[in-house]
C-alpha cells in the first residue's frame, strides 16, 4: 500500500503474471500491467509474480518468476508508472531488465540504485530511474529471500547457506561471506542494531 499520485493504492501481485492497482478507499481497479511479454508460452517463458511490489517515487517496481519447484528460466524486471490507468502494459513502461533470472525476490532500493536477486542466485544493482546495469554477482547458489539494504551494505543469503555482504553503490565489491550451516531461504530483518535470520 503506498500513496502514488496522491493517490492510495494497494498493488497487487497476481498469479496470472499481472500486477494491478486498486484505490484503496473504494476498491476500484485503476491500473493492471502484464509481466509476461505476448509471445510467452506457460510454463516454459510465462511467469506468475511471486514476489512483492515496491512503491518508489510514484513508480512500482517488480520481478516475476515462478515457485522454485518448477526450476530457473527467464525472468523479467519491470519499473511500472502507476500514475497511468487501465491496461498500462505498454503506456505505464518506465524500463524493462530481461537479464535477470525467475525471481520470487522484493527489491530494495537505496540511493537511486535497486538490488534484487534471482533464483539462478545472481544480485543485479539497476538505476532505479533508468534501469541501467551497474554491475551483477554471482552467489553460486539459489536466493529465495529478498536484498536488505543497510547503512551502505546489502546483505543476502542463498541456498547454500552463505550470507554475502556487498557494498552499496555502482562498483561492486564483496564485503564479506559467512557460511551459517544450512540454507538462508528468508530476508535478514535488522532490529535493535542486530540482524536476525533464520537457517
Amino acid at each position: 500500500v503506498g500513496k502514488i499520485g496522491g493517490v492510495d493504492q494497494v498493488i497487487s501481485a497476481q498469479g496470472d503474471g499481472w500486477v494491478r492497482g486498486y484505490e484503496a478507499a473504494t476498491g476500484k481497479k485503476l491500473w493492471e500491467f502484464d509481466t509476461n511479454p505476448k509471445d510467452s508460452v506457460w510454463p516454459k517463458t510465462r511467469n506468475e509474480v511471486i514476489s512483492t511490489p515496491v512503491i518508489h517515487e510514484d513508480k512500482v517496481y517488480i520481478a516475476n518468476g515462478q515457485d522454485p519447484e518448477h526450476g530457473e528460466g527467464v525472468g523479467h524486471l519491470y519499473a511500472i508508472d502507476a500514475t497511468k490507468r487501465g491496461d498500462i502494459t505498454k503506456t505505464g513502461l518506465v524500463w524493462h531488465y530481461d537479464k535477470i533470472r525467475r525471481s520470487i525476490s522484493t527489491p530494495s532500493i537505496a540511493d537511486g540504485l535497486l538490488y534484487i536477486p534471482d533464483f539462478s542466485g545472481f544480485v543485479h544493482c539497476l538505476d532505479a530511474k533508468t534501469g541501467q546495469v551497474y554491475w551483477t554477482h554471482d552467489m553460486f547458489a539459489a536466493v529465495w529471500g529478498s536484498t536488505m539494504v543497510a547503512e551502505g551494505r546489502v546483505y543476502v543469503g542463498d541456498e547454500d547457506g552463505d550470507i554475502t555482504v556487498l557494498a552499496a553503490g555502482k562498483t561492486k565489491k564483496v564485503l564479506a561471506e559467512q557460511n551459517m550451516g544450512s540454507a538462508v531461504y528468508a530476508t535478514l530483518v535488522p532490529a535493535h542494531g542486530r540482524f536476525y535470520f533464520n537457517n
